[in-house]
């Protein structure tokens, strides 16, 4: 499958989970947490500051596959995760996303903005909307505070000792 990152790059894979799990595509900001199963980063498609994505290191398809360790960390990532972005007043709320639709298994962490509300309504409905909106209309700008949110979200792990917890 071939598609562009917010960055520019052509992103040529034929599982874009196992391509990120190989370090193989460039991530806005970098890798949050690299954990034992999971990468925690921004979704490298989507420019929409807070947007993340935990994303399995094994190519699974559903939640059911994951085994109790991963579960574990998976649920320790989401804690702090939405509570980082909260604290740091990216968003007040935070919408999760899992599908097995998915050819790998991934989770979204999904800022709900006051422009995503005040423009579309918030819930579930609206984000493939919301996303399309993010990526046809995105400036530098835009893209930038991706990155800055992402260097927001790393001072908050440093200063807490997440990568020690997740």
């Amino acid at each position: 499958m071939n598609r562009r990152d917010i960055l520019g790059n052509e992103i040529i894979t034929d599982c874009i989970g196992c391509s990120i799990a190989k370090g193989d595509i460039e991530l806005p900001g970098g890798i949050l947490y690299d954990g034992k199963s999971i990468i925690l980063a921004a979704d490298p498609e989507i420019p929409i500051p807070g947007f993340l994505i935990i994303t399995s290191k094994r190519h699974i398809q559903s939640f059911s596959e994951l085994l109790e360790d991963e579960r574990t960390e998976i649920g320790n990532t989401i804690a702090w995760t939405e509570t980082a972005i909260k604290e740091l007043d990216i968003a007040e709320t935070v919408t999760l996303v899992q599908e097995d639709r998915s050819k790998h298994f991934h989770i979204w962490i999904f800022p709900n903005q006051e422009w995503m509300k005040d423009k579309f309504g918030l819930g579930l409905q609206h984000l493939r909307e919301i996303n399309s909106y993010a990526r046809e209309n995105a400036t530098e700008e835009d893209i930038e505070n991706v990155i800055k949110v992402i260097e927001k979200i790393r001072g908050y792990m440093r200063s807490n000792n997440i990568s020690e917890k997740a």
